[in-house]
């Protein structure tokens, strides 16, 4: 027999064992019996967390593992996190044969799917199982038949394999589909172009892509054009006219009908309202303001640097301090800031008319509103609202296709201990627990936060994801507290970001840690309030 490294499809199968297991408690596979052996593992019911050699992390049902020789060094142990769990196991030697001039030729082949995959098709292949099963238990039972249910088997999974390839596919093919649009929005696009295109009929994609991006096609390259006209409005001395041209509108009057339509106020109020030098006394009304509409130029940071986190402390203009009259030197139009420094509020009214919001009693919808109403342009907050709550429902049903009744929990790292976020916690449970409406660990609904010392701590949370926040200084060494669960390295920003834009930025980040990735324990994002989040980047 001849022997290959090539990973393919076999022909010659060997069925070494067969079971069907209801598990209970911890289940441990030491290790293969032949240096050839290679062994599957099915979830049919239930959730485990498991361990193979140096890595580890969550099956669910429908989840399956193939696992070579070399990955069973130290071999696999499942825990359940369900009360049973149901499992098949396989142990085979697979093998390709083809005939050659001087007779056969047979190579050792591996499997051509290693790790971790997971199948809708759950009962089609717990059916092959069973057949399986049914055939080994016989008394005398030949591999010709093993060979045959089993290549049945194999067939079932790598076509459930290919379905759900072809489901992230199409995500991806939507994704660069709205990314084109967003980046051309002044160009016309048909649907029927568009759909073509992504190989979808016209209604397929028309309902593909209102589920994706929560708007129709329409409404989104319209709502991208009022983004990038909104843009132009405030950083620009231009006439509306020429936004009006720049963005695709040819006739300035249906121009400012859609702007009012989409952004609440006509185009002439938007500019004219927006156009102010804002001082702002807290760093998370910044989001605010930004979400708004505001030019980034026209604000000026007035905090004390040391006392901030990033991405704040790096800001340039955010090295003055709180002091009168140097805020009197810039002559802003409006200030802004909490209701921390009331005691000032008179001093701060004589600079510029001022706006102190109670922010610790009131929420960030309730800051953002306020913000707006001070601008004169409340109609703009109401509108922004609006589209926010659409984009969380939309991701809410992504994330819940994605991980179903999965529990979610947010952990802040740091040297020397963590912090978990509970479902009292605002600033996370607000996106987390309310508007994704995923659902949290037991236990950490009657807490706001718990401090720590040891990441080893989490597993009596046995959360199947955990969010965690650690600065690219600390970087958390996950591996060696084993953590039960799909660990997803995230910034603190925006999840630690209590305003408009921290929140809807951490929705984007939900949906690539939640609906759109496998593991990341190898990633992080690194985010600025200026830029779209980039998430789950390589180190």
């Amino acid at each position: 027999m001849g022997k290959t490294d090539k990973y393919r499809d076999p022909n010659v199968i060997t069925v070494n064992d067969v079971q069907v297991l209801s598990i209970s408690k911890e289940w441990k596979l030491v290790e293969a019996r032949d240096r050839s052996e290679q062994i599957i593992i099915l979830v049919i019911e239930g959730r485990a967390s498991f361990r193979l050699d140096q890595t580890g992390g969550m099956l669910n049902q429908g989840d399956f593992m193939v696992i070579s020789p070399e990955d069973m060094q130290e071999g696999l142990a499942l825990l359940p996190i369900t009360e049973n769990i149901y499992v098949c196991y396989v142990a085979l030697f697979a093998a390709h044969a083809r005939k050659e001039r001087d007779g056969w030729l047979i190579n050792e082949v591996m499997l051509p799917i290693q790790g971790k995959h997971h199948i809708e098709t759950i009962s089609l292949i717990h059916h092959h199982i069973e057949q399986l099963h049914l055939a080994w238990r016989k008394d005398h039972f030949d591999q010709a038949t093993m060979q045959i249910l089993f290549l049945k088997l194999w067939q079932a999974i790598m076509a459930g394999i290919s379905l759900q390839e072809k489901k992230t596919d199409r995500q991806q093919l939507l994704q660069g589909i709205a990314e084109h649009m967003e980046q051309h929005c002044e160009e016309t696009f048909q649907i029927e172009e568009m759909a073509r295109y992504s190989g979808m009929t016209p209604t397929l994609f028309y309902q593909q892509f209102k589920e994706y991006t929560s708007l129709t096609p329409l409404q989104f390259i319209n709502r991208k054009r009022m983004e990038k006209a909104c843009q132009l409005l405030v950083a620009e001395d231009v006439m509306i006219p020429e936004v009006a041209n720049e963005v695709g509108y040819r006739d300035v009057y249906y121009f400012s009908r859609m702007f009012k339509k989409i952004v609440g106020v006509p185009p002439y109020r938007f500019k004219k309202s927006l156009q102010k030098k804002i001082a702002v006394l807290h760093p998370a009304i910044i989001g605010d303001l930004l979400a708004l509409g505001v030019s980034i130029q026209d604000l000026i940071p007035v905090w004390e640097k040391h006392r901030q986190k990033r991405p704040y402390s790096q800001m340039e203009a955010a090295t003055l301090e709180f002091d009168l009259y140097r805020l009197h030197q810039m002559e802003p139009d409006l200030i802004v800031g909490t209701d921390q420094v009331t005691p000032w509020f008179e001093q701060l009214e004589a600079i510029a008319p001022t706006l102190l919001i109670p922010f610790k009693t009131t929420t960030w919808r309730d800051h953002l509103q306020q913000v707006a109403a001070m601008l004169g342009i409340a109609e703009v907050a109401t509108s922004w609202l609006n589209y926010y709550d659409l984009k969380a429902v939309a991701a809410r049903e992504r994330i819940r296709k994605k991980i179903g009744n999965e529990t979610v929990m947010a952990v802040r790292a740091w040297d020397g201990g963590a912090r978990i976020f509970g479902a009292r916690r605002r600033k996370i449970s607000d996106i987390l627990y309310g508007d994704l409406q995923v659902r949290p660990p037991v236990g950490t609904d009657q807490f706001a936060f718990l401090d720590i010392v040891s990441l080893d701590e989490l597993h009596d949370f046995q959360a199947d994801h955990i969010l965690l926040f650690d600065e690219r200084k600390i970087r958390t060494d996950v591996r060696k507290h084993r953590l039960k669960g799909n660990v997803h390295r995230a910034g603190v920003y925006p999840w630690l970001h209590y305003s408009a834009l921290g929140h809807e930025q951490a929705i984007s980040e939900a949906l690539t840690h939640l609906a759109e990735s496998q593991e990341c324990t190898k990633k992080e994002s690194g985010s600025s309030i200026f830029l779209r989040p980039q998430v789950c980047d390589n180190d």
